[in-house]
């Protein structure tokens, strides 16, 4: 931002932190793309109560805006789902009944920038915040510990806003989780789904630490940071018929709010504020994983289509002790309901299902470019009704998830009793997780050899840039 020559100004503000997105400059090789000033999370769908509670102000909205009740700090809260629709409770006492969403926003004071004849100037709280003064151009504002801060022309403080934290906090079984941002209630068919929205740097904050240790490198904390902002742009839309942009599981990436955030870890998301990965000049779906194993792999062999920017190659730099040389043993029981428990795997097509009541051999059939991973299997044995029953299963992680492994960089060993029978099945491998992209245990080893999270990147992602989005 620009500084503004002259004059002393006076800001009187209260407003919270968490919708002010101010952009920090970093190094980058392009400006292409657009990121949103929010994302909306999905905690939890198909409810029937929650309770919940805040910190800071907030206002309850109909889905038109409509205010429905101020809701202070102290006070208990209850979202109840009835007869297709939802009743909010206040310390018990019944406030009212919606069908359509309802939500917690901010209460989220004005900013106003007196100049120096005592004329109120701009102040724009949407794009970051700005200050016009009379000739036309910003006045600094920054963001400091105790919020925002106005520098005068020679760049010494003259005045400071509140800088108060904001939280909705929604409990169940005496537990409570906290988040920043604004809370939506939906009415689906089973129940409330809850939707967290917020901005989406603030979001990361909640993302990291679930998905990287906080104590590890910091350069491989920036590198999971870009793949996590990456992956959350690209897949944005993802679930919008359901009012959603992500969920907070495994399924999109693990987001455990404000509870989960770590000073180092949102500190690698404030040091790559904005950066992503981008293909094509479109940010990149960054798929990343625990331990590679060794290799990584083309995404064709691991699912079903082709992705350019994922491709196969040795991981030299993922060394560790945890998810290397693993073993699995199966008896001929616990192979039989292991394959029930995954039947889904064997109904991708629309077929009856296909039940093993007794398997009598398991082999490998082809393996992934890379040579190591099992990219597609037969399984021989007997149906329910005693009749002979073959079945091939691939991609390598249909093969993981059904044979309920950590990775399908595996080798098979057999051992048959009498006439041959199949007696147990022992698998012994090494990674965790489908192999594609970045290998965080990979990451680990290059920023302990000194690689930046920029040289990180672009070794697990083929022919990418690293680009700084801008907010729309």
């Amino acid at each position: 931002m620009q500084r503004m020559r002259g004059g002393t100004w006076l800001v009187l503000c209260s407003f919270f932190l968490a919708f002010i997105m101010v952009a920090v400059p970093c190094r980058a090789e392009s400006r292409v793309t657009v990121s949103p000033k929010t994302v909306r999370v999905c905690l939890a769908q198909d409810l029937q109560t929650r309770d919940f509670y805040v910190q800071g102000k907030y206002r309850l909205v109909g889905q038109g805006g409509e205010l429905i009740a101020a809701v202070q700090p102290g006070e208990r809260w209850q979202a109840v789902f009835s007869g297709g629709r939802i009743q909010f409770f206040k310390n018990g006492q019944l406030v009212g009944t919606h069908s359509g969403p309802a939500g917690l926003q901010q209460d989220k004071p004005l900013l106003a920038v007196l100049g120096g004849s005592g004329a109120v100037k701009n102040a724009a709280l949407d794009a970051g915040i700005q200050a016009v003064g009379a000739d036309g151009q910003a006045k600094q504002l920054k963001i400091g510990p105790g919020g925002i801060i106005v520098a005068g022309a020679s760049g010494t403080p003259v005045a400071r806003g509140g800088g108060d934290l904001h939280l909705v906090s929604l409990s169940a079984g005496g537990r409570s989780q906290s988040y920043r941002g604004n809370m939506e209630f939906r009415v689906q068919a089973g129940g409330i789904t809850v939707i967290n929205e917020l901005p989406l740097e603030e979001y990361l904050y909640g993302v990291l630490p679930r998905e990287m240790p906080a104590f590890w490198p910091l350069e491989a904390q920036k590198a999971q940071a870009v793949a996590a902002r990456s992956y959350a742009l690209a897949q944005l839309g993802a679930y919008r018929p359901h009012g959603f942009d992500l969920m907070a599981t495994q399924q999109s990436q693990v987001y455990g709010g404000y509870n989960a955030e770590h000073p180092i870890s949102s500190r690698a998301v404030d040091e790559t504020r904005g950066q992503v990965m981008l293909y094509r000049e479109k940010p990149i779906s960054a798929y990343f994983h625990s331990s590679s194993g060794g290799h990584i792999e083309n995404c064709q062999d691991v699912w079903r289509e082709a992705v350019d920017y994922i491709k196969s190659r040795p991981d030299p730099y993922d060394k560790n002790p945890n998810h290397y040389n693993w073993e699995a043993t199966y008896s001929q029981e616990q192979l039989v309901n292991q394959l029930k428990e995954k039947k889904g795997y064997f109904n991708r097509t629309g077929e009856p299902e296909k039940i093993f009541s007794r398997v009598d051999d398991v082999k490998i059939l082809e393996r992934t470019s890379s040579g190591t991973r099992v990219k597609k299997i037969i399984i021989e044995g007997q149906d329910s009704g005693g009749k002979p029953l073959k079945v091939e299963l691939y991609n390598a992680d249909a093969v993981r998830g059904a044979l309920g492994l950590k990775s399908s960089l595996f080798e098979i060993k057999k051992e048959t009793g009498s006439g041959g029978a199949l007696k147990s099945l022992t698998m012994k491998g090494s990674g965790f997780g489908h192999g594609l992209g970045m290998s965080q245990y990979g990451a680990f080893g290059m920023a302990s050899q000194g690689y930046s999270y920029q040289d990180i990147l672009k070794y697990y992602y083929y022919n990418v840039q690293v680009g700084l989005a801008r907010e729309r």
